[in-house]
């Protein structure tokens, strides 16, 4: 056996020691803690359900789950984060569509594309919005606010993330309204100035919105999508009169692009389990939403639709990125 004989046998080898490696490594996947990061703040709607789901894939897997919270930046932070995290399946990003979607639209320096540095492991559950006014407020429905909104001259609303941005949006393009954009850092920051009429209105994810209405802090008019089964008497904005209306916004277990198949498979098929579950079902029908199920490849498809609606909100709006 010549010398480059020997060289080629043992490159050859040591090829076929890390494949059957990272093959290992993906089969025991998970065998350590998980970090599961929320651009939203603590005690958030999108931090509590995070929690919920980071405290079931503890009890599937056993192993730790950790939820870490990177407010700011529209959820960019947290999301700039995962990508620069090691592509092993241990640093997740839990995502809504609307931040990965409408990030370009909104920023002109985004720093990550959405459909090439990340890998979207699973869906999770579609989650409604709803359109809030201070308990204060004179208005009780969408047309009295909508009218209000056309006679007064300093109208303002507030938005924190990109799903109230595109939901304000669609809302002003189908009614013809101007008011003024007051920008929070987290929606819990701008609900003391809604409850007082500082705010005339604003869109409220569901869990918030439901947890508000309860407290008598606001009074909801209309959502976004279906209706809510924790307020069944509150109207869609279709149903309230605003024609060709219907956005709705859901959540998403993403990874860093590199991470192997078999671990996004892996944790699709954990995702799935649990958004099946009649405990997940019940929960997410307390909290204004729905279990979402699919493969990778289709939640592809969908995140794809996602940013073709996003283009048309934009154009609408006029939005040009900040």
């Amino acid at each position: 056996m010549n010398d480059a004989f020997r060289r080629l046998c043992a490159t050859v080898t040591a090829f076929a020691c890390l494949l059957a490696a990272g093959a290992s490594a993906a089969q025991d996947y998970p065998n350590r803690r998980i970090s599961l990061l929320v651009g939203f703040a603590a005690g958030s709607g999108a931090d509590i359900l995070a929690r919920y789901y980071a405290s079931k894939l503890a009890s599937e897997t056993g192993q730790v789950v950790t939820v870490e919270n990177k407010p700011g930046a529209n959820g960019i932070i947290a999301a700039q984060a995962v990508k620069q995290s090691k592509p092993d399946g241990y640093t997740l990003l839990f995502s809504p569509s609307a931040g990965m979607a409408g990030g370009k639209f909104l920023y002109a320096n985004l720093p990550y594309d959405p459909q090439k540095d990340f890998v979207i492991a699973a869906p999770l559950l579609d989650v409604a919005f709803a359109l809030a006014v201070g308990a204060k407020s004179p208005v009780s429905s969408v047309a009295e606010l909508t009218a209000l909104l056309k006679s007064k001259p300093r109208a303002r609303y507030g938005t924190s993330n990109s799903t109230a941005i595109a939901a304000t949006e669609l809302y002003k393009a189908r009614t013809q309204f101007d008011a003024q954009n007051v920008q929070y850092k987290t929606t819990a920051d701008a609900l003391g100035d809604l409850a007082d009429g500082t705010l005339d209105f604003m869109f409220l994810d569901g869990v918030l919105a439901l947890s508000q209405q309860k407290a008598g802090k606001v009074r909801l008019l209309a959502t976004t999508g279906a209706r809510i089964e924790g307020a069944p008497d509150v109207p869609t904005m279709r149903e309230a009169g605003v024609a060709d209306y219907g956005f709705a916004v859901w959540w998403m277990i993403m990874a860093p692009a590199g991470t192997p198949d078999d671990v996004i498979m892996t944790l699709n098929r954990l995702f799935t389990k649990i958004s099946n579950m009649e405990e997940t079902k019940q929960f997410l029908a307390n909290v204004a939403s729905l279990p979402l199920t699919g493969t990778p490849a289709e939640m592809v498809e969908k995140l794809r639709h996602d940013i073709e609606l996003w283009a048309q909100i934009a154009k609408s709006g006029n939005i040009q990125p900040q």
